[in-house]
């Protein structure tokens, strides 16, 4: 999904540098006073002039940005200090004399560095060597930067810089060191605007520190400068797709569902796989999981991982402290579901399990309880599984009454495991034969991949005697050859 994380610009950059012989102190700052040449006007000088502060160091200022590069800017943010120099828009003429000498001593040693680093690592392809010579890419922005302090507007400088900090955010990104990436990639981007992987970078070192709100800035600009830069044609579908899924992703994570969802309605239409389609329309439903209440989403995400780790106690207390926030009766629902099978199977609160399942069995519309959806299912094969046992439980303590109650009910809706409380309810009823087959012959029926073999064996023979009790003496002798047929296979 992710394009490489290579910039072609900065491939060719390093060789623009060596062999220059460009760092020699430079021209001489011009006067102060304005001079017309002839041939032109004095307006002409003057538009000339306010171009050229944005391209020339004044040497007469030099002194002064020293002062602020070892004072007042060490107070500052290291980026913004930094690029407050590299922004300069005020200064003219080339640094000369002993500032001219310290350029060319900082610019060759971080050149030197660099070139040591790309020696080493094979131009950063020996993966094994990147650690152990990452020193000399630190020790080039040292000298690169401070190079930069003194002529800002060197293209020398600026191509080497770029080079260097492309080095250090890829290694710093591999270490998860997120912090020392972006503020490498800040420094970056404000060399070179016109890559929108850089931008890319930063959303996701953001996204890594939780910083949502610039990670979605970082994002929008990144996929602006790809369509504003794509000139041969429009932007590859895939990339498109990226931005889309990772803003969906960074504003879903803000808890802006409404936005979150319109970015992913637009990476869908330029999702190329399956894969992406599957990914998007999940991370839509996880959305929608409680009508866009991202918050219950993301409990319900805590919810299951603690169920995972079996930590009941604390997984009963997050449900707990879930169900205030919840807005759907389907989300109410499910934790409850939950919350149940722990109380019941885990925290030795059998009584209060089922009756919240009571509770919730009683809200779901009488056709959800015969004819489940997806959703649904898991509720009621709870209410049911839960109904047995304790049926089964009173049955062997010969309380048969309180079973009766247990197994009708649990007979009296739809769930997997039905085919069971049927079984158990034959027995119960035998007084009343016609009763005993309608339970045994539909819970023949529903227990094709329910039962046992020797519980279908057990039920045909159930169903011989009631039907002998009942007077079907046909349809006894039929369910008489089919248990011989079941012993034969047991």
């Amino acid at each position: 999904m992710h394009q490489k994380r290579t910039i072609f610009f900065l491939l060719i950059c390093s060789s623009f540098y060596l062999g220059t012989g460009c760092f020699s102190g430079g021209r001489k700052a011009t006067p102060e006073s304005v001079s017309v040449p002839p041939g032109l006007d004095r307006q002409t000088v003057l538009q000339a002039n306010q171009v050229a502060q944005n391209n020339f160091v004044a040497a007469e200022d030099e002194r002064e940005a020293q002062r602020l590069a070892k004072s007042g800017k060490e107070s500052l943010d290291k980026v913004d200090e930094f690029w407050k120099i590299l922004e300069q828009r005020v200064k003219q003429g080339n640094p000369t004399g002993a500032q001219a000498e310290q350029f060319d001593r900082e610019l060759n040693m971080g050149a030197q560095s660099l070139e040591k680093w790309k020696q080493l690592t094979n131009n950063g392809q020996d993966e094994r060597a990147l650690n152990s010579a990452i020193s000399y890419c630190e020790n080039a922005k040292i000298h690169l930067e401070n190079a930069a302090r003194i002529n800002p507007f060197d293209k020398n400088v600026r191509a080497l810089l770029a080079i260097t900090y492309y080095n250090l955010q890829n290694h710093f990104g591999q270490e998860k060191n997120f912090e020392k990436s972006i503020e490498i990639l800040e420094r970056l981007v404000r060399l070179e605007r016109g890559e929108h992987e850089l931008f890319r970078l930063l959303g996701e070192n953001y996204l890594a520190l939780g910083a949502y709100e610039k990670a979605a800035r970082y994002f929008n600009i990144g996929k602006t400068v790809l369509i504003k830069t794509s000139f041969e044609g429009p932007p590859a579908q895939e990339t498109l797709y990226y931005y889309a899924y990772m803003l969906g992703d960074t504003y879903a994570r803000m808890h802006d569902a409404r936005t979150a969802l319109g970015m992913f309605k637009a990476a869908l239409k330029f999702a190329q796989s399956e894969q992406e389609k599957t990914d998007t329309e999940n991370y839509v439903k996880w959305i929608n999981w409680d009508a866009g209440n991202i918050a219950a989403s993301e409990k319900w995400d805590e919810i299951l991982a603690l169920e995972a780790a079996k930590d009941y106690r604390k997984m009963a207390k997050v449900a707990e402290q879930t169900l205030p926030i919840l807005q759907t009766q389907e989300a109410k629902l499910s934790v409850h579901q939950k919350l149940a099978v722990v109380e019941f199977e885990f925290l030795d609160r059998k009584k209060q399990a089922v009756e919240r399942m009571r509770q919730v069995f009683e809200i779901i519309p009488i056709e959800q309880q015969n004819n489940p959806n997806e959703r649904m299912a898991p509720v009621l094969n709870t209410y049911g599984a839960m109904l047995y046992r304790l049926g089964v439980d009173a049955r062997d303590q010969d309380e048969r009454r309180t079973a009766l109650a247990y197994f009708t009910k649990a007979t009296s809706f739809k769930w997997d495991q039905i085919a069971k409380a049927l079984m158990e309810m034959v027995s119960l009823v035998w007084n009343t034969p016609e009763q005993a087959i309608e339970y045994g012959e539909k819970a023949l029926e529903l227990g094709e991949s329910v039962l046992s073999e020797s519980e279908k064996c057990e039920l045909l023979s159930l169903l011989v005697k009631a039907n002998k009790s009942a007077g079907q003496f046909d349809r006894a002798r039929g369910y008489f050859e089919t248990w011989k047929k079941c012993q034969e296979k047991t």
